[in-house]
């Protein structure tokens, strides 16, 4: 009987753990724009400083990127000290190499751009496009503001809803 029940466990964990990722919902946000001669770049997860020069794709791209270091080498990377509160009043970003080395951004404004809402297979997604105006506050250099355009993408789950689709 014990045999049983042990082969059961074991049998149940096996299947558990090859199982794929699998999410209920999905929430992505992120902002870019200039900082004096550079970059920044910020997403749920990490803030990049880019030279100014540097081509990147549009913000909707990069949004969905869990790993901005990825597609950007050899740039200074920062960890967001939280990635489930979303587009906070005041975000902290710490270097994933030195953790004395912070990125604080202080939000002051924020312009609704564009909003929009929509259901996808039984899913509500919805975009919002804002412009944000932050305290920019990198180690003991004096604050500054900075503009950025920031985007939020939210899709939920279907929640027993028929796939079906509205604009």
């Amino acid at each position: 009987m014990k045999q049983a029940i042990v082969a059961a466990a074991c049998i149940a964990l096996i299947a558990v753990g090859g199982c794929e990722k699998a999410f209920a919902g999905s929430w992505h946000w992120g902002c870019a724009g200039p900082v004096g001669d550079k970059a920044l770049i910020f997403t749920r997860y990490d803030l990049i400083i880019l030279p100014a020069k540097t081509s990147r794709p549009k913000l909707r791209d990069l949004i969905f990127l869990d790993d901005l270091s990825k597609k950007f080498d050899d740039v200074p990377q920062y960890g967001a000290a939280d990635v489930n509160s979303g587009l906070q009043q005041k975000m902290e970003f710490s270097r994933t190499d030195d953790e004395k080395d912070k990125v604080v951004l202080t939000e002051k404004s924020s312009k609704t751009m564009s909003h929009h809402t929509a259901i996808v297979c039984g899913r509500d997604e919805d975009t919002a496009v804002s412009r944000k105006v932050f305290s920019y506050h990198h180690n003991d250099e004096p604050p500054r503001d900075i503009t950025l355009q920031c985007m939020e993408y939210m899709l939920t789950s279907r929640g027993g809803r028929p796939c079906i689709n509205r604009p």
